[in-house]
């Protein structure tokens, strides 16, 4: 009796966690071998790999249904939420294609996103004046966390606000954006 009220309550809890933010079959195919610092150094050699990079935009350009996002790198945590945190430690920029539609609010600069895709190589960036070739992946799923510049973990309470839900965004090739807030 007492083993079948432990399983009830782990699966009444498990029923309440978080749905993942990306489809399993995607982060099953993400070449956890390759690292940001691997790419950044040599990017056309890791060019085709499928590749899950996080970070804080720092610019975006939108032409109709090609977004082009220059993130600078930040690591991505499990603890105590899952997303980029920013530790002072970015190892460079890197560029986010997505064909599809985001809003102006999901690409406002400060902002986090993880994104998975394939690997590029380094393609000249069009985003800023600068003559620069980049680190690239063509995103498969992009998830953005409106922050604002805060911290994820920052949420739901900020001193300067008090409550203040967190707005997430799943963005995944020919499929319907999904919304996501914390309390």
């Amino acid at each position: 009796m007492k083993e079948l009220a432990i399983i009830l309550v782990c699966a009444f809890l498990s029923s309440c966690a978080d749905p993942p933010i990306f489809p399993p079959e995607l982060l099953a195919s993400v070449d956890r071998n390759v690292t940001f610092k691997m790419v950044n150094a040599s990017p056309n050699v890791y060019k085709g790999s499928t590749i899950e990079f996080g970070g804080q935009i720092v610019a975006s350009k939108v032409d109709g249904q090609n977004i082009h996002i220059l993130v600078r790198e930040l690591p991505i945590r499990t603890e105590p939420v899952y997303g980029p945190s920013n530790t002072g430690k970015s190892q460079g920029l890197f560029v986010v294609a997505y064909q599809g539609e985001m809003t102006g609010q999901d690409l406002l600069e400060g902002n986090m996103l993880i994104a998975i895709g394939t690997l590029l190589g380094a393609v000249p960036e069009t985003i800023t004046d600068l003559q620069a070739r980049r680190a690239t992946v063509q995103a498969e799923c992009v998830h953005i966390w409106r922050t604002q510049g805060h911290q994820i973990d920052d949420f739901p309470w900020l001193p300067t606000a008090r409550y203040w839900p967190l707005v997430q965004q799943t963005f995944c090739v020919n499929t319907p954006a999904t919304h996501l807030k914390l309390s």
